[in-house]
């Protein structure tokens, strides 16, 4: 098992050469975790995406419901908020509920943001990708 930031999930689906060993990473997972708001999270990234043209909106559609297939465990952040609190000086929230599920779970994180891996304070294993 690894909990998986929304940037990997939108680098997999919607960026094709540098997301392929993200994609086999993900394949060769049996379990893979992230918050619930890795939904928003992805979905907010795709329209900006699409807004700015950086993507068709058909293409965005379609990795929308790639995501929404996609065997991610997803767990309540509720829980997660007094660490996530605790990591406030370093990283923004939506991160620290990342950082925050897999030292919950004693999993590695998997991220393409490479600010997380450099944060002090942290209690997982941050792999970059």
């Amino acid at each position: 098992m690894l909990v998986t930031d929304a940037g990997v999930w939108v680098r997999a689906l919607v960026d094709e050469g540098p997301g392929d060993p993200i994609r086999s990473l993900l394949i060769a997972e049996p379990v893979v975790a992230a918050p619930e708001l890795i939904d928003l999270e992805f979905t907010n990234v795709l329209r900006g995406l699409a807004a700015k043209g950086s993507i068709a909106l058909r293409d965005a559609e379609i990795a929308l419901l790639e995501f929404l297939q996609a065997p991610i465990q997803r767990h309540s952040h509720i829980s997660l908020l007094p660490r996530v609190w605790q990591l406030r000086q370093n990283l923004t929230a939506y991160d620290a509920a990342y950082v925050a599920l897999a030292e919950t779970l004693g999993v590695d994180l998997l991220t393409i943001d490479r600010g997380i891996g450099r944060s002090p304070g942290i209690r997982c294993r941050v792999t970059l990708v």
